[in-house]
């Protein structure tokens, strides 16, 4: 499908929608005798309402290209950095695994951090929108520095890989949490972001199949490999020199995703503003997160999970790490006491420990934050794993990329049924039958022999398709969580909510990134000699099997089974957004009292 064709699909079902939406609104009133004057003005009003949230189809795909430039960077960090890590930069599975789970520490920190401050930016471009100028040079550096291989000794590349990595991330958190955030308060309307989700998940999987047609192609003509020979009348490829081959690629799709922030920038604004509130000092903030228990030991205990899961719940480091959550939780009940013998009971209004509070209570987000833990974890899992799949199970490395192109091409279609099966099924029920049928299209993988590539194919493509809607339904509905809260406590913080929703995306990316490390230490996995591809064992070909089907699927089931708890249903949320519209109705024709 081409670029053009996509804003005439999203015109023509947004007319239809309205269209509809203004019928439905005239029968109601038909039918309950309304055609009074209160009646007729309440229905122009919703009709302006409804034109009002009508976003354009330029500031939609211009808002999607963001993710475009998102997924150069994401998408090579699925599919390919494990593998960097192992036969090009050369680490071992176990330690690039434990490495990428223990950088997410820092993102416990970094996430909330980033949410705070672009809740409280204000600039003239609005809270968000300026991040994607100030972030996108920092990102483009730290992405090519990440797959950059330094003559360093084992030691040496470990630390190496540990910082690049980390600033990576921070730089990535520091611009896709205020780009998540712009969506839910590109428009009141939740019908509008739904559609606005579609646009920018058609565009993500763009910037996905990028990353996945391209980048062995572009990593062969930077490593010198393209070419062939004739060695003694026979004829063979180049010897690819992969290092320099992933950095110069790292560093086109750095280039082409900083154009792709700049347009994104360009071309969206920000039309939702939170409902006035006392603003809160620095100083309540900071007394808040220093004598906080609550807030302390959610802290901790997430950090400690993580600690034991990245060195693989190890008896040599569990004493170690149990003593270090031991010990930081009687350093925080000193931290307290002396904040409070110092400062007292402060009195000042904290906006963050408010965030805090309304995150934890926000029943739709944890459900949601349950959801996408599994998933991801599930897809990078299997993502992780295709490449060595293709490569050591199938005897062929050249399948992967038409293999994830299929994908993904197959992703778009059923994405683009997502407006019309969310009519049919409702969010919630939608999105818990596209996982089951993930799961079962995926389990399928266990029985396939290595010559049946096709097969291989026809599965993955009807996964790939059954599960289409589900990025567009799940940013939909964490921006439908940032309405509930909004609704609920009459506040909102769009900002903190998005980053502890992106941090659930990198932590399930990071704990499925690093089984699929601990999995191939687990199943015996020979990295390559001196750059001499390794024999693998049958029980290693069995681990890889097990890592495209039934490990992922059973985590495509218990995403599924976190949805059965969300409780924000089609006709609550037209609630929502139909009472939050009329609060800020009333509160734009409040007319201050003179002084």
């Amino acid at each position: 499908m081409s670029s053009s064709e996509i804003p005439e699909a999203g015109s023509s079902a947004d007319k239809t929608l309205k269209e509809s939406l203004d019928k439905e609104s005239l029968d109601n009133a038909l039918s309950s005798n309304a055609l009074s004057s209160n009646a007729l003005s309440s229905n122009a009003l919703g009709s302006s309402a409804l034109s009002s949230n009508a976003l354009s189809v330029g500031e939609k795909v211009g808002y999607g290209l963001g993710d475009t430039a998102s997924n150069l960077y994401w998408k090579t960090f699925e599919f390919f950095l494990m593998y960097f890590y192992t036969d090009v930069f050369g680490l071992t599975a176990k330690s690039a695994g434990g490495m990428m789970l223990i950088t997410r520490i820092w993102d416990a920190i970094n996430d909330p951090i980033v949410g705070y401050l672009a809740d409280r930016t204000r600039t003239a471009w609005g809270r968000f929108r300026p991040y994607l100028v100030w972030m996108s040079v920092p990102l483009a550096i730290t992405g090519c520095l990440t797959f950059y291989t330094p003559d360093l000794s084992p030691s040496g590349k470990l630390a190496y890989a540990y910082v690049t990595y980390t600033l990576v991330m921070i730089a990535y958190t520091a611009i896709n949490i205020p780009y998540g955030a712009l969506m839910g308060v590109i428009s009141s309307s939740s019908l509008e972001r739904t559609s606005v989700s579609t646009y920018r998940f058609v565009a993500a999987f763009i910037g996905g199949i990028v990353v996945q047609y391209f980048t062995l192609d572009l990593v062969a003509i930077f490593g010198g490999g393209i070419d062939t020979m004739v060695v003694d009348g026979v004829e063979k490829g180049k010897v690819v020199n992969e290092q320099a081959g992933f950095f110069w690629t790292m560093v086109i799709f750095s280039m082409a995703a900083v154009i792709l922030f700049l347009i994104t920038f360009a071309t969206t604004k920000e039309r939702v503003q939170p409902e006035s509130e006392a603003e809160s000092t620095f100083r309540a903030d900071l007394h808040f997160v220093l004598t906080s228990f609550k807030f302390h030991q959610i802290m901790l205990i997430g950090l400690t999970s993580l600690a034991l899961l990245a060195t693989a719940l190890s008896p040599d480091t569990l004493y170690w790490i149990l003593a270090g959550y031991l010990s930081l939780s009687v350093l925080a009940l000193v931290v307290r006491f002396v904040a409070l013998t110092v400062a007292g009971n402060d009195n000042h209004h904290s906006t963050f420990e408010q965030d805090f509070n309304d995150l934890l209570t926000n029943r739709p987000w944890m459900v949601l934050f349950g959801f996408g833990l599994m998933q991801l974890m599930g897809a990078f899992v299997r993502g992780g794993a295709i490449l060595y799949y293709f490569k050591y199970y199938c005897g062929d490395a050249g399948y992967a990329p038409a293999f994830w192109v299929s994908g993904s091409f197959a992703a778009i279609a059923g994405m683009l049924l997502t407006k019309r099966l969310t009519s049919i099924f409702g969010k919630k029920k939608l999105m818990i039958l596209m996982n089951i049928g993930v799961a079962v299209t995926t389990a399928v993988f266990i029985l396939l022999g290595p010559e049946q590539i096709v097969w291989m194919f026809a599965f993955h493509i009807a996964a790939s398709f059954i599960g289409g809607p589900s990025p567009v339904l799940l940013w939909a509905m964490y921006a439908d969580a940032a309405d509930y809260s909004e609704w609920k406590n009459h506040r909102r913080a769009t900002g903190l909510l998005f980053s502890a929703a992106t941090f659930s995306q990198k932590l399930g990316c990071a704990i499925g990134a690093a089984m699929t490390g601990f999995a191939l230490d687990f199943y015996d996995y020979a990295p390559p000699i001196d750059g001499m591809d390794v024999t693998q064992s049958d029980h290693t070909k069995f681990g890889l099997c097990m890592m495209m089907s039934l490990i992922p699927a059973v985590f495509y089931v218990l995403a599924a089974a976190c949805l059965v708890f969300y409780n924000i249903s089609e006709p609550k949320q037209r609630q929502i957004e139909s009472e939050l519209q009329e609060r800020r109705r009333q509160e734009s024709n409040v007319v201050p009292e003179p002084s």
